[in-house]
């Protein structure tokens, strides 16, 4: 109601019903009103790409929403409105346009991850035998016989796609038909609406899982140990070792030359053992809010000063993902706050104040796979005469040997062995 108020006062007469009226917009090269041309003539962009996004499938789906309210925290679909609000002139797609980009990415990742992981396990003949990050710079660069129609047969493909099925005037919402309708139907699995929309939502739900998948894919690549799990997937050669958050999956005992499990080793049950050890590091040389990471008999510790100067000693590990706190947390007053997802806790206490708030929409979506958890406290003090000494802190000794005892005890349960 308030864009036809705008309208009427703007350009008089309704020109499209008696009930909705849009501004008169400066005609371009082609008489069409200040819209690009691209391919053909662009239809005449009217209001409601909200409107629009309220009537598709699959928005409201992935957060548990309330029904016919969709989850777009950032306000997508609603900037396509705001063109009218401005200088008529259409920056912001329409939603029609998004669901199209949307959809067609999703499909590209469903595709891409069942290639990922076919390429792993079986060759075809004639292509070359390269991991997945390099498969298609393989096949350019040598285009000889099988590989060379096979690269022709996908680029005929997707320009027959992209020519016959281009999304023309879905930035402004008056594409020809519904996005991601390519006409392609040909175990006719679309037999009735309800059937239809059901499929869709699929497709939906299974390209948005695709796309976290193959980027989950990519970074686990390129910055070895980032994503956990996925450094367990083949690799051609063992990643160069630098600064990880999750750390890096170490060379196997064959690789080392090992025969068999180093005798240091045991799946027996490993009491804890507390001493005070010496940090070679004095009070006074730390700065309020100032943090030093050091490793203590096996145990990650973090000791540092409050606003107000304080001692304190905390686990250097967030219990979010592993993240090392001391790759740059902040204090804030008697709070040290996790550099990667924000979450932050007392360092007196260890109690949790914020479970992962940033960055926007991605730092929440992550605290959601794991659940929430205090932060790791170990006591600390000044040692010396009148504390004038290093800084002590008390750990377990046997925290190392009695996590290592755990992982060999499941991995020989997982062999059906004893020890």
């Amino acid at each position: 109601d308030g864009y036809a108020a705008q309208a009427h006062a703007a350009c008089g007469p309704c020109a499209l019903s008696s009930d909705w009226s849009y501004p008169n917009y400066k005609p371009g090269p082609s008489g069409v009103p200040m819209m690009p041309q691209v391919v053909g003539d662009w239809a005449t962009p009217v209001p409601g790409s909200y409107k629009a996004c309220l009537t598709m499938v699959g928005p409201d789906v992935e957060t548990g929403s309330e029904v016919g309210k969709p989850w777009d925290p950032l306000g997508f679909s609603k900037l396509y409105d705001r063109n009218f609000d401005f200088n008529d002139n259409m920056t912001y797609p329409h939603v029609q346009w998004l669901r199209e980009a949307e959809l067609k990415h999703g499909r590209c990742a469903m595709l891409a991850i069942v290639g990922i992981f076919a390429q792993q396990s079986f060759h075809i003949d004639g292509y070359p035998e390269a991991p997945w990050y390099e498969a298609l710079q393989k096949c350019y660069d040598n285009p000889q016989g099988i590989v060379g129609f096979g690269i022709a047969q996908i680029s005929a493909f997707a320009m027959v796609i992209e020519g016959k099925y281009f999304p023309n005037d879905a930035w402004i919402g008056q594409m020809d038909r519904e996005p991601g309708d390519l006409g392609f139907d040909p175990l006719k699995l679309a037999k009735d609406e309800a059937t239809m929309k059901s499929m869709q939502l699929k497709e939906l739900k299974n390209g948005r899982l695709a796309m976290m998948a193959f980027l989950s894919m990519f970074l686990g690549h390129f910055n070895a140990g980032s994503v956990p799990g996925v450094s367990a997937l083949p690799r051609e050669s063992a990643p160069a070792q630098g600064a990880t958050f999750c750390g890096a999956t170490p060379a196997s005992s064959s690789e080392a030359g090992m025969s068999k499990t180093a005798a240091r080793y045991t799946t027996q049950t490993i009491l804890p053992s507390l001493a005070w050890i010496k940090t070679g590091v004095k009070a006074s040389e730390l700065q309020p809010t100032e943090l030093k990471a050091l490793t203590l008999a096996g145990n990650d510790v973090l000791i540092g000063k409050t606003e107000a100067g304080a001692l304190f000693c905390v686990g250097n590990l967030c219990p979010h993902i592993g993240t090392p706190m001391s790759e740059g947390a902040d204090v804030i007053g008697d709070v040290i706050v996790c550099p990667l997802h924000g979450s932050s806790f007392k360092v007196t206490t260890g109690e949790l104040i914020d479970w992962c708030v940033s960055p926007p929409i991605i730092g929440p979506l992550t605290g959601l796979i794991v659940d929430k958890k205090n932060l790791l406290i170990f006591e600390c003090r000044q040692g010396g005469f009148l504390g004038s000494g290093e800084v002590e802190v008390l750990v377990d000794t046997n925290a190392k040997k009695a996590y290592e005892a755990g992982y060999w005890k499941g991995l020989l349960d997982a062999q059906g062995k004893d020890d």
